[in-house]
């Protein structure tokens, strides 16, 4: 693609955009000049001539080297224009629709357009509600609700107004191409939200520019983990909690449906935190960019190697927490339990604070990258998305027609030089730290290969440590039959199979440094209730290993769903658990004691049932 494709920013701050294909552009000024013709040097490609007709007619510019600036001939420079994500809690602005200096922030503007994308029904692709429904919706008759989950259905969200026009869908191609969209439980999870951002951020913007507001606005992010002194940042940004804009109009940010006020942060159950950004592997076939402590959270950072996924369960560290973590907690329950709708997949975008904390997750991913220096896979099944294996294409709506742009992780893994609708797009955050809460890595997180293998007595590490590329799994126990939850917890006992476990065994005492030791995961499988805004802490051999969130949990336990009631499943690494049993010479056990706690004591008639827990080995 043309390097000169994007848009950039003069000596006198005018915004100018530059279309075009290899050969040929278009030179357009945001005060009105233009637009003026230009073409590509077919020997040199970074260079190109345009023809400004106002101006002395040809003028050269030459791309700098890394498509940062264009130096004309005539001494004068153009930027790049890297719009600028900031902090919603901005010292400055306090979470305000005003700031400190009496100007108007990010976030009214947000709200100013919000509004504006409200007021268009659902059958337009640029609407909110139709940008909402991407991610998730429960409109169309095959994706609603029964009793006593009906209030969740959108004709009963007091929420959606009538300006929506529900009862005038879209036409089916366009609810097919891009409704029910998200994806969750896959290593598809962080870039496909990234282009969903991008997409609604540019019709935002455009929106924002017709309101004469700033032709640079990005979308905000609230950073709830950030430990600041000047504000309680971790507390929903007060923009989203007044009823009223400073003009005394309604509050489309204002949402009567949430239920939550704040997210709760920390290391212990129950808790959010950024513990996943001290993981070093985005998926199971990704190198690591170091030899970082191996899959001690579940699915590594980016989540299961899968095709499209909808609503999977191999979720991976960033997306469990604080992803998921903040959705059960901003969306809550309110005194009849019901939960709000940022607790919910299929109502969680209609909350206009789901992109900013959406925004967050994308600034986490970026600092992963870029501060963390770690690596995005780099096999053709993530490049392409899920294409590459036969499914359906990622895809956003540019207009009101339904126009789509399609694009793929390889387009959206960085921030800088995005591939946007055919143009070059970049944007960066004004904090890019790669954590806010635990900025000290915990102890339970150091222990990477290496130091593992200390401990269990391996000799002679500075030979070089070599992994399997592939490992291979097997069953070591499981449960007799279901749990049910129908108190805040409940314990079992879980039995071993000698044969299996006895590969466990052997394989530590056999660990090398060319045979790394079996690590053992515990699975919570098929997972049941309807209780989304909950979370289960487990304990193995009365040790804490970790919280989840049961976001998602309600769908997945419904058979009209893709997961056909079969529920979640939570994967733990309990490796450490066994280590301590095998130094301790106390692995000739039979069984393993499991305690599942839940933070919410489940309703009647909607408890909370583990259909199996599993317990597996991993190794060579």
């Amino acid at each position: 693609m043309n390097s000169f494709i994007r848009k950039w920013v003069d000596q006198q701050n005018v915004l100018i955009t530059i279309t075009g294909s290899k050969a040929s552009i278009s030179v357009t000024y945001s005060n009105g000049r233009g637009p003026f013709q230009g073409t590509v040097n077919t020997s040199n490609p970074s260079v190109i001539t345009v023809n400004f007709t106002d101006d002395g007619g040809n003028k050269t510019g030459t791309l700098s080297s890394n498509n940062a600036e264009i130096n004309w001939d005539n001494g004068t420079t153009w930027k790049q224009l890297v719009y600028l994500r900031k902090n919603a809690w901005d010292d400055n602005n306090g979470g305000q629709f005003i700031d400190k200096s009496g100007n108007y922030t990010d976030l009214y503007w947000y709200a100013k357009a919000v509004k504006v994308m409200q007021s268009r029904p659902v059958s337009d692709p640029t609407s909110w509600w139709f940008y909402a429904a991407i991610h998730g919706e429960l409109l169309l008759p095959k994706s609603l609700y029964p009793k006593p989950y009906q209030y969740l259905n959108w004709v009963n969200i007091k929420y959606i107004g009538a300006a929506a026009n529900l009862n005038t869908l879209p036409s089916g191609t366009l609810t097919s191409i891009f409704w029910d969209q998200c994806q969750h439980g896959t290593w598809f999870f962080p870039p496909w939200h990234r282009g969903y951002l991008v997409a609604l951020e540019n019709i935002l913007r455009t929106i924002i520019s017709e309101l004469n507001g700033p032709s640079d606005w990005s979308l905000p992010y609230w950073n709830y983990l950030s430990q600041s002194t000047i504000y309680t940042e971790s507390n929903i940004p007060p923009a989203f909690t007044v009823t009223v804009l400073p003009d005394n109009t309604p509050n489309p940010l204002y949402v009567p449906e949430r239920y939550g006020s704040d997210v709760q942060v920390g290391n212990g159950e129950n808790s959010a935190n950024d513990q996943c950004q001290w993981d070093t592997i985005y998926s199971e076939g990704s190198a690591p960019s170091t030899l970082g402590p191996g899959d001690l959270n579940g699915y590594f950072y980016g989540g299961g190697e899968t095709g499209f996924s909808h609503s999977g369960s191999e979720t991976g560290d960033l997306e469990q927490n604080p992803h998921n973590f903040v959705h059960g907690m901003v969306g809550g329950r309110n005194a009849v339990r019901q939960i709000g709708l940022m607790g919910v997949p299929a109502t969680a975008g209609l909350d206009p604070i789901f992109f900013l904390h959406h925004s967050n997750i994308d600034r986490m991913w970026d600092a992963w990258n870029v501060t963390g220096k770690n690596s995005n896979p780099t096999q053709a099944d993530w490049l392409v998305g899920p294409t590459a294996n036969g499914n359906s294409q990622f895809a956003m709506p540019l207009d009101a027609n339904g126009t789509a742009w399609y694009y793929t992780p390889a387009d959206v893994q960085s921030t800088n030089d995005l591939k946007y609708n055919g143009t070059y797009y970049s944007y960066t955050y004004s904090d890019l730290s790669l954590t806010s809460y635990d900025t000290i890595q915990p102890s339970s997180l150091k222990e990477n290969l290496s130091l593992r293998l200390n401990k269990l007595g391996v000799t002679n590490l500075e030979t070089g440590l070599k992994m399997a590329n592939k490992q291979n799994k097997e069953l070591v126990g499981a449960s007799s039959g279901s749990i049910i939850l129908k108190d805040k917890e409940t314990k079992t006992t879980v039995q071993l199979d000698k044969t299996a476990l006895k590969s466990v065994k052997n394989s530590f005492l056999k660990a090398s440094v060319s045979n790394a030791p079996d690590e053992v995961y515990l699975q919570l499988e098929g997972v049941k209730g309807g209780e989304d805004s909950n979370f289960l802490s487990l304990y193995v051999n009365q040790k804490f290993i970790k919280s989840v969130s049961l976001f998602g949990v309600l769908s997945a336990s419904m058979e009209n769903t893709v997961h056909g009631g079969a529920g979640l499943t939570f994967k733990f690494n309990i490796t450490n658990v066994i280590d301590e049993l095998h130094l301790d010479s106390a692995l000739d056990i039979n069984s393993l004691d499991v305690q599942i706690k839940s933070k919410d004591a489940p309703l009647d008639g909607n408890e909370i049932t583990v259909e199996r827990i599993g317990i597996y080995r991993s190794g060579q």
